[in-house]
C-alpha cells in the first residue's frame, strides 16, 4: 500500500516538474516576443543604415551594443510614469521623419521644445496609459475600464485646454472657435462652466474628467468614444439622451468638432506650478 502510494506521488511530482518547466518556457517564449522588442529591434535596424560608420564610430558602436530595454520617464510632477517611448523611439530623433508609427518623429517638433519629453511625458497631451507597453493596453483604442484613454488626432487641441487659457496665444483656434460658439449660442445659460452659469443642464465644469465608462452608447452610431458621443449629441441631442430638452443648432462640421474640442477641454485636474504657462495666472478681460 505505502508502495503504491509512493509511486503515484512520484508520478504527480514528475507531472508537476513538467508542467513548471512547461509554463517556464511559455512565460520565456512571450518574453522574447513582446511587441516594443521587435520595434526597438527594428529602430535599431533602421539607425544603423542611417550612421555612416566611418565618420561616427563611437555613436556607430554604441547603437550596435543596444539591448531591449523599458524606457520610462519618472513625472513625480504629475504622479505619473509615462513609458510612451518604449515603443515611440523616433519621437525626438529628425533622422525619423517620415517613418511609419510607432517609430516616426513628432508631427510638430516645436511643441516638444516647449513641451520636453523628459518633463511633460506623453500622456498629459495624448491621454492612455503610460504604464503600459502594448498596444492595446496603452489604449490606443477606447476602453471603457480605463478612465481616460488617448486622444482621438482630430481632438488633441482639447488637451491643450488643460493647462492652457489664452488659447489665442497658442494658435488653438478651435479652442478659440469652440468657446466662442459656447458663448454665443448662450450654452451657459444652462450648463455651469464658471460661476454664475445656469443650472438646468448638467454641469460641465469636469467634463473632460468622465471615464469613457461614465456614457451611454446605446444611441451612439460609430466609435464608443468620448469624442464621438459629444460630436453626435450635438448633432442630434434627443437621438443620444432620449428626452433631452437640449435643441438642435445649426452648424457646419467644422463648428460642430470645435465646440466639442471646447467641451472635451474642461477639467478640475490640478498639476503642479511648473506645468501651467504664465496666461493661466492672468485675469482674462
Amino acid at each position: 500500500m505505502e508502495r503504491a502510494f509512493l509511486r503515484k506521488l512520484i508520478a504527480l511530482c514528475v507531472i508537476c516538474g513538467l508542467a513548471s518547466f512547461a509554463l517556464l518556457g511559455l512565460v520565456a517564449f512571450r518574453d522574447g516576443k513582446r511587441e516594443w522588442k521587435d520595434y526597438q529591434q527594428e529602430y535599431q535596424s533602421l539607425l544603423l543604415e542611417k550612421i555612416d560608420r566611418v565618420a561616427n564610430p563611437v555613436f556607430f558602436q554604441r547603437v550596435t551594443s543596444m539591448k531591449p530595454e523599458i524606457k520610462q520617464v519618472m513625472l513625480d510632477g504629475l504622479g505619473r510614469v509615462d513609458r510612451c517611448t518604449t515603443c515611440h523611439l523616433g519621437i525626438e530623433d529628425s533622422l525619423f521623419t517620415g517613418a511609419k508609427q510607432p517609430l516616426t518623429t513628432h508631427p510638430d517638433p516645436r511643441l516638444l521644445e516647449s513641451h520636453p519629453v523628459e518633463k511633460f511625458g506623453c500622456t498629459i497631451c495624448h491621454g492612455g496609459k503610460g504604464l503600459a507597453t502594448t498596444y492595446d493596453g496603452a489604449t490606443h483604442q477606447s476602453n471603457a475600464h480605463w478612465p481616460d484613454p488617448m486622444v482621438e488626432k482630430g481632438f488633441m487641441q482639447s488637451r491643450c485646454g488643460y493647462c492652457h487659457n489664452n488659447y489665442a496665444a497658442i494658435e488653438a483656434d478651435e479652442l478659440v472657435l469652440g468657446q466662442k460658439l459656447f458663448k454665443d449660442l448662450h450654452c451657459s445659460g444652462c450648463h455651469k462652466v464658471d460661476p454664475g452659469d445656469g443650472v438646468m443642464a448638467p454641469v460641465l465644469t469636469a467634463f473632460a474628467d468622465k471615464g469613457t465608462g461614465s456614457f451611454d452608447f446605446t444611441h451612439i452610431d460609430g466609435d464608443h468614444s468620448r469624442q464621438n458621443w459629444v460630436l453626435e449629441h450635438f448633432k442630434n441631442p434627443q437621438k443620444v439622451t432620449p428626452g433631452s430638452p437640449m435643441r438642435i443648432y445649426a452648424m457646419n462640421d467644422t463648428q460642430l468638432k470645435a465646440l466639442t474640442t471646447y467641451v472635451l477641454s474642461l477639467t478640475e485636474r490640478v498639476f503642479t506650478r511648473d506645468y501651467y504657462p504664465n496666461e493661466k495666472f492672468v485675469a482674462e478681460e
